[in-house]
This record gives structure tokens, sequence and C-alpha cells, in this order.
């Protein structure tokens, strides 16, 4: 029954290909301007008070318990991280520009009150000073009981607590549509990781290798993360990813309106029962792999948090590539005939040597290219400029996170 139930709520999502959309979730810390140290939930000034602001000044509080964890306002909503990560997310739009516009707004809505605290808002990979360990997590019941089933993972406790992203979320129009999409973005998460790398200090060290989100991917243990034969397996559509949860920890159960922990994979403990939707959506919520599947579409997790405008021209990027039949057919073409194991040795050389790294016969940076020049002209003409940070990256080999680190830096007064 469960597995069944997934997939029916994956065939929920199916959109005709002429009226995809795409949704964002840009990942921030709030931080101390005075020694970029988290700042904690409670107290005055702390993150619940900044949502309190929100709520006095538009938006619409959203609530677990007593806690204030989140806040709405027509197209946008805030949601908290485990480790109090202010992530917005905004709603599925064919427009970049309304992408654009309600995060100007949001950040602009947010200015006087963060300079007036003497804290900041960082778009950044991971906390620039505070260890994962060191945070508090949200009193949200499921994000308790996460960090607690993965005491024993410390890179996944890092990447849940001590990581931002930056997520898109796209449409499929069906299985074979959400397969190929899969299977490309799968083999090219490194590319686009490599590309955007925003982390300079993991767990208040310097981290001088690259993609330290791939790295910590690669560590984890939990098989809320692991999904397999995305590459060599026959086929990966609706089935295979109901599997991948199926068999996965449940972690949290809800009953009686009380969620408990449990020690129970998901399909031992839903396998016999009648889900509810809300009970099929939590399934789904608590995985943790790079490419998520939920009731809102196809979540990418595996790029940084980055800030505006580079976080635009992520977003465009992956639109120009995957929203372009003829881009997402050449893509897979190529991908279909590569091997898991040239996939596995990519991860692992881009964590050494970022966009230099080998990629079949070439680099990964010759590959970023030639994704750049695939997707800006297959965007609306007025969408185009949105890529134009690429520009520096790719062809003046300027590191995102070289860039932060410089920015900390001098913050930090160093």
């Amino acid at each position: 029954m469960l597995k069944e139930q997934i997939v029916e709520c994956l065939k929920k999502n199916e959109v005709i290909h002429e009226e995809f959309k795409v949704g964002v979730s840009f990942g921030h810390f709030l931080v101390s301007r005075e020694d970029l140290q988290a700042v904690p939930f409670d107290g005055e000034q702390g993150i619940e008070s900044l949502l309190e602001y929100l709520t006095r000044n538009g938006w619409e509080g959203l609530y677990e318990e007593e806690a204030l964890i989140g806040a709405q306002k027509e197209n946008a909503t805030v949601l908290l991280g485990a480790g109090g990560q202010v992530n917005l997310h905004i709603a599925k739009t064919a427009s970049l520009k309304t992408i654009d516009k309600t995060y100007l707004e949001f950040l602009q809505s947010l200015g006087s009150e963060l300079e007036a605290r003497n804290q900041l808002l960082l778009s950044i990979g991971y906390q620039p000073v505070s260890k994962a360990e060191e945070l508090e997590t949200v009193p949200m019941v499921k994000a308790q009981l996460l960090t607690d089933g993965l005491k024993n993972d410390a890179a996944a406790l890092q990447t849940l607590k001590g990581a931002a992203k930056t997520v898109v979320v796209l449409d499929y129009a069906h299985s074979d549509d959400l397969e190929k999409k899969y299977r490309v973005l799968y083999m090219l998460a490194p590319v686009f990781a490599a590309l955007l790398d925003n982390v300079p200090v993991l767990d208040g060290e310097a981290y001088d290798k690259f993609t330290a989100g791939i790295a910590l991917d690669e560590a984890m243990q939990t098989p809320l993360a692991k999904v397999e034969n995305v590459i060599s397996g026959h086929s990966f559509k609706y089935a295979q990813y109901a599997n991948f949860a199926a068999n996965a920890p449940a972690v949290a159960v809800e009953e009686n309106q009380k969620i408990t922990a449990t020690d129970k994979t998901n399909e031992e403990l839903y396998d016999n029962t009648d889900m509810t939707a809300d009970q099929v959506v939590g399934v789904l919520d608590m995985m943790m792999p790079e490419i998520k599947l939920t009731d809102k579409g196809m979540e990418l997790h595996f790029v940084d948090a980055l800030p505006y405008p580079l976080n635009m021209a992520y977003v465009a990027l992956i639109k120009g590539l995957i929203y372009n039949i003829d881009n997402l057919n050449a893509l897979y073409e190529f991908v279909i005939n590569l091997s898991k194991e040239l996939q596995d040795n990519l991860r692992q050389n881009i964590i050494a040597e970022g966009m230099e790294a080998k990629f079949n016969e070439g680099t990964v940076r010759e590959v970023a290219k030639d994704l750049y020049f695939m997707a800006t002209p297959q965007l609306p003409e007025e969408e185009q400029h949105y890529t134009q940070p690429l520009d520096a990256i790719i062809f003046k080999n300027i590191v995102p996170k070289d860039v932060t680190k410089r920015q900390l830096s001098k913050m930090q007064g160093k």
C-alpha cells in the first residue's frame, strides 16, 4: 500500500510541458554582525523574534505548538531549517522576474530591522563560525527527532544543521520525463556544485578543498540520503523512488495528532496502512537525497546557498537547460552513455580539484561552459540577462567561496 500511495502522490505532480513552472528555496543564516556567530532561536534578538517582526509587518505566522517557526505572505514562505536556517520558499511561477522581485522585496523588508539588531542574513553554504554540534535544534518535533536519529552520522548532522542550500523545484510531465530529468541532474550535480561552490568554512575551520556539500553527501551514512542505481539501474521512475522511500528509516510517526520516534522503516510502519495524504507527504519530506521528490515536485538540493544575483543565475541556468526539450534530450543522450564509476570518480575529483577536475574527455569547467551556452539562448529574451553573473566564474576563474572568504575576513577585521 505504501509504495502505491507514494507513486500516486508523485503522479499528482504531473504538469504538461507548456505549463511548467519553477519554484525556489533560498537558504540563509542569521548571524551576529559583531562575530558572525549563529543567532539562537530564543531571546529578545533571536530568530523567533525576527519572525515576530515579519508578523507585525503583513506576514502570517506559522506555528508548531507555541513556537513561531515560519511566516508566509502571498507567494513567499519563510520556514526554519533544523539548525535555524532561514529558508525563503517562493512558490512556483513561470517568471524568473517574479522570483527576483519577491526575493528582493523580502531582503528589503528586513534591511532596517537587521541593521538595528546588528545582525546579518548571510547567503553562504555553511555556518561561517558556529559548529553544527553547537547549534540548537529549532523547536520543531520532526527536526528534533531527525537530529536525534542522525546523532551517530556526523556528516548528516552537519548537512542538516550547519548547511544552507539554494533549492530549485521543477515540474515534470510524466514518469518518463521524471526519469530523464532525474538522471541528467544526478550526473551533472557535481558540475553545478563545483560551479557554485560557496563553502569557505566548515565547522569553524577553513575548508581548503572544494564542494563541501558533495563531500558531506559522500560521507553520510543514513539511508535517508542514498538513492541507488540512478545511472546504472534499468529504470528510475516513480516506482524506483517509492522503493527508496519505503526502505528508508521512518524516524518519526504521527498517531493521534502526536509525533513520536520510531526505529522502523517506512515500509514496516505503513505497508498495511491506508495512509492519509499528509502521512505520505510526511514520508517524502523526511528524505535527504540531493534530488528529492515531494508533493511540490522535483527538488534540487546540491547547490550551496548563494548571494544575489548569483542565486538567480543558477535558477536561470537550470530553467534554460531542463525546461528546453532539445537541451534536455541532448543532455540525456550525453549522460546515459556515462558509467556510475565515472560519476563516482567525478564526485571525488571535484572535491580535490573543483572546476579543473576531469569529466569524461574534458574538465568540469568545459562542461559548465557548454551548459552555459546551451541554457542562455533558450530562455525568454527578457530572462537571458539572469545568467550573466556566471561569466566571471566560468571565464575568469572566480570561485564564489573565495569571494565569500574575503568578505567574511573583512567583516571579522582580518
